[in-house]
């Protein structure tokens, strides 16, 4: 018996497509080879069978076990091995140097006597950090309404007749002549050789993570966990095809109770496997439409999406759905508009049909908006919406190049958030000007215990050198605590755990764990050559800014005691996300380099309403003018004290949000890197004098739609010279 133990280094774990891979690669070996999540206990589970290893909840970070049994065992593991450290496919971080776990680092192969599972049950993994799921609107959905609102996935306006995918109605497969079980091998290996095909054409068509998706789902089509559900399901006594859907959807369920969105996301694609085998069964093909349309659906299955030609489908319009889901993603990969999570969609769509009329449907995947049969007036206010859009996106793309500024030259510095340093390549190709927000979170998630800091020091060093000392780096000091699983706090439950212990309040508890990152920070900064920005989140007193001090100069000093590289000096900041912030804007500011808002968090707070609530969805919008009126006051604040003010939540990548911003003094704008384009466009079209009045209207609007229907007159204006007058104040 062979073991390896190493650390997962692909940016979202072993989610579907590094998964296919690797399960690929166990199975090309004639050993047993199993698998163990040693961060969370989870296993161990067959390694040829991916509908085992994916419950593992296997993430960034984690340390896996891999076991290996037979005649070439050491090849199976010396394989294996190899796979891993190549990414499966990924492109993958390195190694932490002189990681905790030295199996991992090293990925030494011993032979080893069979492992124990550890004690106790396995701990779920926590929640991944990705986009939160669709959210339903506030009012019950009404089956006879013609304007519905999901959440907005993938930017852009169509307008075509509305096709319903359906789940083609539970039929009987025709009595398989002998065996039934090998009729149901031989629809799965006829499934795995169609998606094997269809990976091929979309590779073939320049879209290689896109392929990635079906080769994975190819994989799925022969897992013997479908394959020998299936079977104990004939001997109940179920026809084959019914027998196959049966055991698709008990694996997908499994799937979709992990607690971990984007693992969760991927009981679709089991679903859209356990279809397609079934079709095979039946002897049935999949109509798919001839003419533009626009997908309709629940949740609409990936190879589907795929399969439907590129010049016909204008759109998808899902009542369920999320923006992780694989549908998404290749909508968004070809620029077709998107709406996910819009509740009555399927209601109104019926209705509309059973009446008789042709169904036609126009979404904006912007803002996500559904219009079922849109009149005249709405057709003519989108055509102009998206000739507008299309005018700013191919005005912006000529000019990623250019440094952000207003039209008569005002300077506005426009960069990215990121997630990890593997965001880096996607801010620089976007034009960013440097990082506004580098959320560490990445580090300190889906693992037993905190992040050693060589850890640390490489993921910093790697961000810092990819972006060099000419674009700053603003370093956000992890934002964990009680509205997060992390297992080696030892935070007892919260009954509201976004007032709760978290962020610089952890610290009042347990100093090591920021100072550790904060000397992690220093030395990288020193490696790197480049004088690094560090911001605490959740700051609400002085008190937190001269704790924030504190820990920074005592890890300096640990740093050079203990002879590494240091940076010569580091900008400390503060979020400013609390109202207790904004209203002390004046006295912070003088303690502190810079302010950097959190806008979602501010929202929420000021206006008492969980972001994650749909119910309550009306006060969520960051332009209301509550909420801009205490913008304002922290821009004032810190005018008064000469440091600049920077906003690093979603506001800052809506262009209508960017011009009151900017309008209200805001001197950068951090976003998502597919937002810059349009945001740099959005205030090349504008003069500083009118953003100006823009913002003064703003602060005196009823309500946010106010606010954007303001904003939207710059907006939708067209591109050309800016004109000296602007909205009325």
């Amino acid at each position: 018996m062979q073991t390896l133990e190493i650390e997962i280094r692909n940016p979202n774990g072993l989610h579907l497509r590094p998964l296919g891979q690797f399960v690929r690669t166990c199975g090309r070996t004639r050993s047993e080879v199993t698998i163990q999540n040693l961060a969370t206990g989870a296993g161990p589970a067959n390694a040829k069978q991916m509908l085992r290893v994916q419950p593992l909840g296997i993430r960034m970070g984690h340390v896996v076990r891999i076991t290996a049994q037979g005649d070439d065992e050491v090849e199976a593991i010396a394989t294996i091995r190899a796979a891993i450290e190549a990414g499966l496919g990924e492109e993958i971080a390195p190694p932490a140097p002189g990681a905790a776990a030295a199996p991992a680092a090293s990925a030494a192969v011993a032979a080893a006597a069979p492992s124990a599972t550890r004690a106790g049950p396995a701990a779920p993994p926590p929640p991944a950090a990705a986009p939160a799921p669709a959210a339903a609107p506030a009012a019950p959905p009404d089956p006879t309404a013609r304007r519905l609102v999901g959440l907005g996935a993938v930017a852009g306006i169509a307008v075509a007749p509305a096709w319903r995918y359906r789940e083609q109605a539970a039929r009987a497969a025709p009595p398989a002549s002998g065996d039934p079980g090998g009729a149901i091998r031989a629809a799965a290996t006829a499934a795995e050789s169609q998606l094997e095909a269809l990976a091929a054409r979309i590779r073939a068509a320049g879209r290689p993570d896109d392929a990635g998706i079906f080769e994975a789902q190819a994989v799925l089509a022969t897992d013997p966990t479908i394959v020998d559900g299936a079977l104990a399901h004939v001997a109940a006594g179920a026809d084959t095809a019914t027998a196959v859907i049966r055991a698709a959807a008990e694996a997908a369920v499994a799937i979709a109770s992990l607690g971990d969105e984007l693992l969760a996301a991927r009981a679709a694609d089991v679903r859209d496997v356990g279809a397609r085998i079934a079709r095979i069964l039946r002897g049935e093909t999949l109509a798919l439409p001839d003419r533009p349309v626009i997908a309709v659906a629940d949740d609409l299955p990936p190879s589907v999406t795929a399969e439907i030609p590129a010049a016909f489908l204008r759109g998808i319009a899902l009542a369920g759905g999320s923006r992780t889901a694989h549908a998404v993603i290749l909508a968004r990969g070809l620029g077709i508009p998107c709406v996910v999570g819009c509740a009555g969609l399927i209601e109104a769509v019926d209705d509309a049909a059973g009446a008789g009329t042709a169904v036609e449907i126009a979404l904006d995947g912007e803002v996500g908006l559904v219009l079922i049969d849109p009149d005249a007036a709405a057709r003519a206010a989108l055509r102009q919406r998206a000739e507008a859009l299309a005018e700013r996106r191919a005005l912006a793309a000529a000019a990623r190049g250019r440094p952000g500024a207003t039209a008569d030259g005002a300077r506005v510095l426009l960069v990215a958030n990121i997630g990890s340093p593997d965001d880096a390549a996607r801010a620089l190709e976007a034009g960013a000007e440097g990082v506004g927000l580098f959320r560490t979170e990445f580090l300190f998630m889906q693992r037993q215990a905190p992040p050693a800091e060589e850890e640390q020091v490489a993921a910093y060093r790697r961000a810092f050198e990819a972006f060099g000392p000419e674009r700053p780096v603003v370093v956000r000091l992890a934002d964990i605590g009680g509205d997060k699983g992390i297992p080696y706090l030892g935070l007892p439950a919260e009954a509201n755990p976004f007032l709760g212990v978290r962020a610089i309040r952890l610290a009042y508890r347990d100093p090591e764990l920021l100072r550790t990152q904060l000397r992690a920070i220093w030395r990288a900064g020193g490696l790197a050559g480049v004088v690094p920005h560090v911001m605490a989140p959740m700051v609400a007193t002085l008190e937190d800014v001269d704790l924030l001090d504190a820990l920074r100069d005592e890890a300096r000093a640990a740093v050079v005691t203990a002879g590494h590289p240091c940076a010569e000096r580091m900008v400390t900041g503060i979020m400013v996300e609390i109202p207790a912030a904004a209203l002390l804007a004046p006295e912070l500011a003088r303690r502190v380099a810079f302010f950097s808002i959190g806008t979602n968090d501010l929202t929420q707070y000021l206006m008492a309403a969980d972001r994650g609530n749909a119910a309550l969805s009306r006060f969520q919008d960051a332009l209301h003018p509550a909420v801009l009126r205490a913008i304002a006051g922290v821009v004032a604040g810190a005018d008064a004290a000469g440091i600049p003010v920077a906003v690093c939540g979603e506001l800052a990548g809506d262009p209508a949000g960017a011009l009151i911003l900017v309008g209200l003094g805001v001197d950068e704008l951090s976003a998502d890197a597919g937002s810059l384009d349009e945001v740099r466009g959005a205030l090349a079209a504008c003069t500083r004098v009118e953003l100006e009045a823009l913002a003064r209207a703003a602060l005196v609007a009823p309500d946010a739609t106010a606010v954007r229907d303001a904003a939207a007159v710059l907006l939708t204006r067209g591109p050309g010279p800016a004109g000296a007058a602007g909205p009325a104040a």
